[in-house]
């Protein structure tokens, strides 16, 4: 035989066995990557479920995932998804301190050489009854010195035909103490709430206080805090 042939036969065996590794490789499915979460209120934790599908011929590895926000969570699904079978993302988008449309992204590495990365947007037009006045959904408090208070007013007002009864505040910490002024908030009135914050140690600090009301739609209002405890002096 001569050493042309020889090659070509060389060739056409090496195309062959690329051919079989590529047909035996993994390969994800998304059945869509935008997922609307409709209209929703301020302080609502919505559900959604990502389908993924192992559509190759070897089992589909779900390398890491990631999310575009501490807002958003995922529960993964345990080990490799077999070829032909489909597992669900549980995700979780927590919409507080959030206002009108939301966008967040939920990032995949899987080992799909054709698709080694993938994203899901979950989209969200967030919604409010009681809005606040100066349009600020975080109250930044700065540098606090440990042991000190400090204090700040936050005003809600009622956008709402309906009017809104406080029942009351509720904390993420014991070092935040919140009062309010009027229980009763007929539409278009307000609301102020005074919050005191007395941080116990350094660093940075994230907290929430949420007020409980009777709005059919938004029981609970949550409204951030930050700041800074610092050394006093």
């Amino acid at each position: 035989m001569s050493r042309a042939r020889w090659k070509s036969i060389a060739l056409l065996l090496c195309l062959f066995a690329i051919a079989e590794r590529g047909a035996a490789q993994a390969k994800l499915v998304l059945d869509t990557q935008n997922i609307d979460l409709g209209e929703i209120y301020n302080g609502e934790i919505v559900k959604a479920r990502i389908p993924l599908k192992s559509a190759g011929k070897s089992p589909l590895t779900i390398v890491r995932i990631s999310t575009s926000c501490g807002c958003t969570t995922v529960k993964r699904p345990q080990g490799d998804i077999a070829p032909g079978k489909t597992e669900v993302l549980e995700v979780e988008f927590n919409s507080s301190g959030f206002r009108g449309k939301a966008v967040k992204y939920v990032y995949l590495e899987t080992n799909d050489p054709e698709n080694q990365y993938a994203s899901v947007a979950l989209s969200a037009l967030i919604k409010e009854e009681l809005q606040p006045v100066e349009n600020n959904t975080l109250l930044w408090f700065g540098d606090v010195p440990m042991g000190k208070s400090a204090k700040q007013a936050y005003t809600l007002k009622n956008i709402s035909p309906n009017a809104i009864a406080i029942k009351g505040v509720t904390a993420s910490s014991k070092s935040v103490n919140v009062t309010f002024d009027n229980e009763n908030v007929p539409p278009g009135g307000i609301v102020t709430f005074t919050v005191n914050v007395t941080p116990g140690k350094k660093g940075y600090f994230n907290e929430t206080f949420f007020v409980e009301t009777t709005s059919k739609y938004q029981k609970k209002v949550p409204v951030r805090i930050s700041l800074m405890g610092v050394q006093a002096e």
